[in-house]
């Protein structure tokens, strides 16, 4: 453990509740991997309690244990490990009752009536340390070296766990911030998608990219997920934006010659379906890489999938894909998603048809997504789902 850069107490308490804040841990629910710590900790010190907290400016938030339908918040006020948290070495108190600096407190004078408490100081970015991991009995009692040393050990990996949080939320909110805003065309078209990864991050995505008259839209889903997926989703998104204005079996032809090297090392490969829409006229050119999982809701409820016997991405050298053309009309709706969606429902082909219902019943997409995402809450797929709808307005803007 190392202490802080020296710095005047006030500036180090903003620099503690930044780093804190960062983690986005306050008020989050109980967690497998942090519970897994405590019930050792219990078990190895034979003690009652053992907890791990966090401290804001006004309350000690309890991450584990969480009790069912306890309290998780408690004043800082009255927390053993606010003194904890203010300097770099573990908190031994043997009796509260005879420390000058706990006696006092209600929870030493009242429930649970703490007489022994240890505390080891947790730290992420620059030793700011953010909350501890403690261990209390109602019992006067000590701490060996040794116990000391194993105290440490726990918190290091409590640290380690905190540490991976940090970087998974930095990588889900750098993900989502790359995502394209929902796009509303002048000629009456709108596009707008969905993501919902599996874990932190998606190994599918949606992109668009508007120029005049024209709109040229992708989605792409990455064998497997998680991290791996997502680094090789990010480099095939970035192959596609660099083609913009390209007829669709070209610009697959091209980002698969680009990627199959890498492609190929990783054992990977990507589905997808890439397409060019005339904004004047509706008519949409797309090439289908081996995903096949795209609809058009036609206006008399008929359906119409877009699919094609092309291979996707990754898989072998050549000019294997071909642009195809269908028009979307006034009122009428195109949707692509990833094959997780399909697991929303039985996980055939056929869900696509539940999908399109669900799509066609929703007045908007804003309320679509809401949907699907409670869904999604209800059922917690195996599988990152995403969705990109693209719909004509019933008019088209010159027709007003």
């Amino acid at each position: 453990m190392h202490e802080t850069t020296a710095v005047r107490p006030e500036a180090r308490e903003r620099l503690r509740l930044a780093a804190l804040d960062d983690l986005g841990i306050m008020g989050t629910g109980a967690e497998e991997r942090f519970d897994r710590i405590t019930r050792m900790a219990r078990q190895l010190f034979g003690v009652p309690i053992a907890e791990i907290n966090f401290i804001d400016q006004d309350h000690q938030f309890t991450k584990s244990p969480q009790a069912s339908g306890g309290p998780t918040f408690g004043p800082r006020a009255d927390s053993f490990c606010d003194v904890v948290v203010q300097q770099p070495d573990i908190v031994v108190v043997p009796d509260a009752l005879e420390d000058d600096r706990f006696a006092h407190r209600g929870s030493v004078t009242g429930e649970p009536h703490i007489r022994f408490y240890a505390g080891r100081p947790l730290s992420v970015s620059d030793g700011a340390r953010v909350g501890t991991i403690c261990l209390v009995d109602t019992a006067p009692r000590g701490l060996t070296d040794e116990d000391q040393a194993l105290l440490d050990e726990l918190g290091e990996w409590v640290e380690r766990e905190l540490r991976h949080v940090h970087a998974a939320d930095h990588a889900r909110r750098t993900q989502q911030r790359m995502l394209p805003a929902p796009l509303a065309q002048g000629d009456g078209f709108t596009v707008a998608g969905f993501t919902q990864p599996y874990s932190e991050v998606a190994g599918d995505y949606f992109a668009s990219i508007s120029s005049p008259g024209r709109v040229d839209v992708t989605l792409t889903d990455v064998m497997g997920k998680g991290y791996s997926a997502a680094i090789i989703a990010a480099m095939v998104r970035s192959a596609f934006q660099a083609r913009p204005g390209w007829q669709p079996a070209e610009a697959v032809s091209a980002v698969n010659e680009q990627l199959l090297g890498d492609l190929s090392a990783t054992g990977t490969f990507a589905t997808v379906f890439h397409a060019a829409l005339d904004t004047r006229t509706g008519l949409l050119r797309y090439a289908d890489a081996g995903h096949g999982l795209s609809v058009v809701i036609r206006a008399d409820g008929t359906l119409e999938r877009l699919a094609s016997a092309d291979l996707p991405i990754g898989i072998a050298d050549g000019d294997a894909w071909t642009t195809r053309e269908t028009t979307l009309a006034p009122g009428e709706v195109l949707f692509s998603c990833s094959d997780g969606a399909l697991d929303l429902y039985d996980g055939t082909i056929s869900a696509l048809d539940e999908l399109a219902e669900l799509v066609r019943r929703s007045a908007d997409d804003e309320g679509l997504f809401a949907e699907l995402s409670d869904v999604i809450g209800a059922l917690r797929p195996d599988d990152d789902v995403t969705m990109l709808v693209v719909r004509r307005d019933e008019k088209n803007e010159s027709d007003r």
